[in-house]
């Protein structure tokens, strides 16, 4: 069967790539899985890099998602498993999985890959990428002060690992999960002595640089808006980890309020290729 592509927000066609009995598959599981982005950015990738492998949704409920690993492991050609919501944090605590010592300083995995001898390794990328992405947007964080909200989940304590080892002067964290939250920033303040780390509301100030939603928020088109922008200086960057829609709720009125925005798109394209290298289908 052969698949043409086109390279995501590029307009580029990707030369046609083939599927045999030698591809490489990858599987990303989520719940809901119908606003997962990454299909289209790691086929587009391994499409345009002649990489024989291929990555496929597949939706797993939470109470399934330890059968379905265990399944996967049955797959010989299978490299690995992309996790995202709700599993990310869910996921350290399968059987066979270790963590690199980044994954478990995060306490949540976006990516396992298959090893030979059996069992999973786990890592994650999420607030690498994060980084990476805004960087490749011109949005320095070193120095600066941020807002996350949702910041007890997988992706919120990726980013806010990932915001302090990049030298931020201070970070604002918002959850509904109290203690979770309350947890997260005792972590931090004993790995991070040099970064001012402080309990927030979901609502931006004026000294806040850039806020994040890590929340969930935003895939439904029934749902509120996750930050209080009433507050924040015009000079602010508001950012949305949510893929489906690219603009949220909260971007587009971030948008007509004049603030810069930044998409989660973003993230995933910065970390395509890191968890293609991860899970060993590219050098």
């Amino acid at each position: 069967m052969r698949t043409s592509i086109d390279r995501v927000g590029s307009g580029l066609t990707v030369p046609p790539t083939r599927i045999d009995g030698d591809t490489r598959i990858v599987v990303i599981v989520a719940d809901p899985i119908s606003q997962v982005k990454s299909p289209q950015f790691f086929n587009a990738h391994f499409a345009q890099k002649r990489i024989n492998a291929v990555l496929v949704p597949a939706h797993v409920a939470p109470p399934r998602l330890h059968d379905a690993v265990r399944g996967f492991a049955a797959l010989q050609n299978l490299a690995g498993v992309v996790i995202t919501v709700p599993h990310k944090v869910a996921a350290i605590a399968l059987p066979d999985v270790r963590m690199t010592e980044r994954a478990a300083a995060i306490g949540a995995v976006n990516c396992l890959r298959k090893l030979e001898g059996g069992g999973w390794i786990g890592d994650n990328l999420d607030g690498e990428g994060f980084v990476i992405g805004l960087k490749q947007q011109g949005i320095s964080v070193s120095g600066r002060q941020i807002l996350i909200v949702g910041a007890a989940g997988g992706a919120g304590r990726a980013l806010a690992n990932a915001l302090c080892a990049a030298q931020v002067a201070a970070l604002r964290l918002a959850d509904i999960r109290k203690e979770a939250v309350e947890a997260l920033m005792a972590e931090l303040r004993s790995r991070y002595g040099q970064v001012r780390i402080e309990l927030a509301e979901p609502c931006g100030n004026r000294a806040d640089d850039l806020v994040v939603n890590a929340t969930p928020i935003g895939m439904s088109s029934s749902d509120s808006i996750p930050i209080d922008l009433s507050g924040l200086n015009r000079n602010a960057v508001v950012a949305d980890l949510v893929m489906k829609p690219e603009q949220t709720l909260l971007l587009r009125n971030a948008s007509a309020l004049g603030f810069r925005t930044h998409p989660g798109r973003h993230l995933l394209l910065s970390s395509v290729g890191q968890i293609a290298k991860f899970m060993g289908v590219v050098d």
